[in-house]
């Protein structure tokens, strides 16, 4: 009855470590059972095995075969090291000698897997606890009959599994707390008001963006403070939508289904707001989309991250901080893209998780803290925004503007936006050009002409400045520098109509 005994230990020793100790198991099969110990630094694996092992042979194959398991494994989990255990369960030892199998065995040359192994025999087991390497195992219990052996393996055997469905289940649960409904609603809002800007003028347009309430710091400044929440659901492009929507999709969703609707909704909306507030304290271009609430989203898992630790990056968390990481850094390396917005609402994202905390745990003093750090660093930043004098206004948003207006053929609201972008961006040829425009629209030829010499100065071969110009100097009865300018436009681009006909009036004019 040695065996059936040992059968016994072997299911004591696999309850000892689930129930009491905190082991996780990962797998278990009729004779052997694979275990996990969270806690241990680097990741410890247990390989409990139940088998009489007469010959060293047949122990040394079993573990060389058990390495390249190890290693598997520690892929599997994505883990830089991995400490094995193979722990036998023999009712006695090889009968020759086995002790050079004793010394760790390890998987690769880096050395990241080293697998250890202990034996422990019906023997050592009776004389009370047993003591492998930084384990302390039960001793074995004594019984008189195999009904009793039998009835005990299925008490202990039932334990296990209970223990560790449940432990599964409650896992299970952090991830599935709500249902993904307000997703589709702020989709829903996104595409609707993509497609009110689409019908407005275009999402691409500056000035339709600013009239349907992208952040655009002047008006911010002057009250307007709700752009910083209106902003979120507009998007300057098809790309720009497709993948905001995406992305808000997949992870949006899960923060939903973690945190539940309500939650998820002060996340999503304090992370805008910060988001904005972040842009709108750094950046002076014109903005909008859901990127700052997008990556209020990550700051909520890395949140859950904070608080389930070893869940966190046994499940998703490698894969959360790889995609969290190429996408700061394509943020930082790309000149459009507003990585203050994404920043802050990172940042934004991890406080308004810890202001709402996860379902079905306890209160905290810390949720108040992180409520009035929220506060407080909102307003930091738009404080900051509207003192931070090197936040000037951009040259480029102040062409684009002006530009704009000119096709609109609103002169008076353009000319302060070219003359602006002129002022910040004197290496930008198209800027004194399309002012030069407004000033010979308004009868400036003087003006004009100097900023047309300018816009040549800077670059030779803009031929539809030496066009314009040619046409400034017949306004001012210049007529030999107006042919010298249509030459030298022609010289630039001969297939052009419009010089040609021009030179004709000035060499050929009518009588």
């Amino acid at each position: 009855m040695e065996a059936e005994q040992h059968d016994a230990y072997y299911w004591k020793v696999i309850h000892h470590l689930i129930v009491n100790r905190g082991y996780r198991l990962l797998q278990q099969q009729e004779n052997e059972a694979w275990l996990e110990d969270e806690e241990s630094k680097p990741r410890r694996i247990l390989r409990i095995v139940r088998a009489d092992v007469d010959w060293a042979n047949w122990l040394k194959r079993d573990i060389v075969a058990s390495v390249s398991r190890f290693e598997l494994l520690r892929r599997q989990l994505r883990l830089n090291e991995l400490i094995g255990e193979n722990l036998y369960i023999s009712v006695y030892p090889p009968v020759d000698s086995w002790e050079e199998l004793q010394k760790p065995f390890v998987a690769n040359k880096q050395k990241k897997t080293t697998v250890y192994t202990s034996l422990v025999t019906r023997e050592a087991a009776a004389g009370g606890e047993v003591a492998v390497r930084e384990l302390v195992l039960p001793a074995a219990t004594a019984m008189n009959s195999v009904e009793e052996i039998e009835l005990t393996v299925k008490q202990l055997r039932q334990e296990v599994v209970e223990r560790a469905q449940s432990r599964e289940r409650e896992e299970r649960q952090l991830f599935l707390f709500g249902k993904p409904r307000m997703i589709y609603v702020l989709l829903a809002l996104i595409a609707v008001m993509y497609w009110l800007v689409e019908q407005n003028g275009g999402s691409t347009s500056v000035l339709t963006l600013i009239e349907f309430g992208a952040k655009y710091n002047p008006l911010i400044i002057q009250g307007e403070w709700w752009r910083l929440v209106s902003a979120m659901f507009l998007h300057i492009g098809f790309l720009h939508l497709f993948m905001n929507s995406l992305a808000l999709f997949y992870l949006g969703g899960a923060v939903e289904r973690m945190y539940g609707t309500g939650r998820f909704l002060v996340i999503y909306f304090i992370a805008g707001v910060f988001g904005s507030a972040a842009s709108f304290a750094f950046n002076e271009q014109v903005a909008a989309g859901a990127s700052g609430a997008i990556f209020g989203c990550f700051g909520a898992l890395l949140y859950f991250g904070t608080i389930h630790k070893k869940l966190f990056f046994r499940t998703m968390g490698k894969s959360v901080l790889f995609v969290l990481g190429l996408n700061l850094i394509f943020g930082l390396t790309v000149p459009m893209i507003d990585n203050g917005a994404h920043v802050g609402g990172l940042i934004g994202g991890f406080f308004a998780s810890a202001i709402v905390h996860l379902p079905k745990h306890a209160k905290s003093a810390r949720q108040l803290g992180a409520f009035v750090l929220t506060v407080i660093s909102i307003g930091g930043l738009l404080w900051y925004g509207m003192i931070n004098e090197q936040k000037a206004p951009s040259a480029l948003l102040s062409l684009q503007i002006g530009q704009e207006y000119l096709q609109q053929e609103e002169l008076e609201k353009a000319y302060p936006f070219l003359q602006q972008a002129v002022e910040n961006g004197a290496d930008m040829p198209e800027a004194p050009f399309l002012l030069a425009y407004a000033e010979a629209m308004f009868g400036n030829y003087e003006e004009a002409k100097q900023l047309l010499l300018e816009v040549i100065q800077q670059r030779a071969d803009f031929h539809q400045a030496h066009y314009n110009l040619a046409l400034i100097y017949l306004e001012l009865g210049e007529t030999e520098e107006a042919r010298a300018s249509v030459e030298r436009a022609i010289q630039l681009e001969p297939n052009e109509p419009m010089y040609e006909d021009l030179y004709e009036q000035i060499t050929d004019p009518p009588t």
